[in-house]
């Protein structure tokens, strides 16, 4: 499953350019399904089986990200967010700029230390005076490396194995939730009904791609497969995020939209317990997944979130614990398999 994990980060994609994560994973899903397709905005619909009941497995396919918004006669490139940024993190980050020539190192440029005033320093960077320095001198320098307004900005890093079972990254956000569908439809073999695997566009900027791929699949219920997170660092209280990292997968009870629909509670806990796959519960303040939406869609689908934890979602350095990944597509198979007994 590493290696899968790092195809899927390697293929730098953000919300609204998902083109890249796209492919690799309708390479990797097509060898486990009967059919699969992309639809006119992009999402990845994989099919498994036929008949009823149908169930949808939504693993949003998009990072958060930065875009190309100016670029200043010096060289300079100022940009934009796409998605939920921590700026305080920005200054300083390598960064890959996708152009029309092909991908660009650079480095969100800072003030030295050495030079911030007292009352500087208190303060963090604002987003309007942070820029990407690539190198070039000039404003056709920049042009000249294939660079223009609108080109998509990706974090610069690789996924890497910490000790045991942990690996960080960057976009594990949600990788890990395509990693996990993956995993799912290969090792769902003899179940009743119909199984979807779907890869969603523009999850981060407003549940977008979720809304025409579950009209259209019109599932009898329909479970996101997104990352969580784990509250179990310095710093972060019990009673702000309950669920740990290496404690299993976890289902959104709430989020800042929505709470699971009682039967789809109800499934997902009784699965686990006969399984014997440990389960977290999450009550999430703010967040959202496409499984918030679902119940909006059409005459309303019965939906809920399985997640993975990880810690430092929404950073270049994401860590998950893969041992809890192999839990979450265990959960997967399961409940694809019993199904049919609750819908």
């Amino acid at each position: 499953m590493f290696d899968t994990l790092k195809k899927l980060v390697d293929a730098d994609s953000i919300s609204g350019y998902e083109e890249n994560i796209q492919e690799a994973l309708k390479k990797e899903l097509k060898k486990h399904v009967d059919e699969v397709k992309l639809d006119r905005v992009g999402n990845v619909i994989a099919r498994k089986g036929k008949g009823s009941p149908v169930v949808m497995f939504a693993a949003h396919m998009d990072e958060i990200g930065l875009i190309v918004k100016y670029i200043d006669k010096e060289g300079f490139i100022f940009f934009d967010k796409i998605g939920g940024w921590d700026e305080r993190i920005l200054p300083t980050r390598k960064v890959v700029i996708h152009g029309s020539k092909g991908s660009v190192f650079g480095v969100i440029g800072s003030k030295p230390a050495h030079l911030l005033e007292k009352e500087e320093q208190k303060k963090p960077a604002k987003l309007k005076e942070m820029f990407i320095d690539i190198g070039a001198s000039s404003e056709g320098g920049v042009k000249k490396a294939g660079i223009s307004i609108g080109d998509y900005i990706t974090n610069f890093g690789s996924v890497e194995k910490l000790l045991g079972s942990k690996v960080t990254g960057h976009g594990f956000d949600n990788r890990l939730g395509c990693l996990t569908i993956i995993e799912a439809a290969k090792g769902l073999k003899r179940f009743k009904g119909t199984a979807y695997f779907v890869g969603t566009v523009k999850e981060e900027i407003g549940l977008i791609g979720v809304r025409g791929s579950a009209f259209s699949v019109n599932p009898d219920v329909l479970l996101a497969v997104d990352t969580g997170m784990a509250g179990d660092v310095p710093g972060i209280s019990k009673a702000e995020v309950s669920i740990k990292l290496s404690e299993g997968p976890a289902l959104d009870i709430k989020d800042a939209m929505s709470v699971v629909h009682p039967k789809v509670k109800k499934w997902v806990k009784e699965t686990a317990s006969r399984n014997k796959i440990k389960l977290q519960f999450d009550v999430m303040s703010g967040g959202a997944t496409d499984a918030s939406i679902a119940p909006t869609i059409r005459e309303g689908i019965p939906s809920g979130a399985i997640t993975v934890p990880a810690r430092y979602i929404h950073t270049p350095v994401e860590v998950a614990d893969m041992k809890v990944v192999e839990s979450a597509v265990k959960l997967c198979v399961k409940l694809a398999e019993s199904a049919h007994k609750y819908f």
